[in-house]
């Protein structure tokens, strides 16, 4: 599944689990600052942080492209998905982390 696919999936988690505390956190870290904001609008992103140099995303197993990283409350992360999450994929690593 691409990126643009996988936007409306995770925005939607989001406002499904926010009684719940989830926090999507959108990183860019690829292409400059105007283009990453173009593309969070174009797209309904609220926000995101622009990650320079790479660090965080390399920190947290993001080495290319986009990706989702589950990170549960005591700031563990429970799984990296470097490509391609479906919607059933996506509920079942939310549970690991919102229980």
């Amino acid at each position: 599944m691409r990126c643009i696919e996988e936007i409306p999936l995770v925005l939607r988690a989001e406002q499904k689990y926010k009684d719940q505390n989830l926090t999507v956190l959108w990183v860019g870290h690829q292409d400059k600052p105007p283009k990453l904001t173009e593309y969070a609008k174009k797209n309904n992103i609220p926000d995101y942080l622009f990650d320079p140099d790479d660090s965080m995303s390399r920190k947290f197993g993001m080495t290319y492209g986009g990706g989702v990283v589950f990170i549960n409350r005591d700031a563990v992360v429970k799984a990296r998905v470097p490509k391609g999450i479906s919607s059933s994929s996506l509920e079942a690593e939310l549970k690991k982390i919102l229980n």
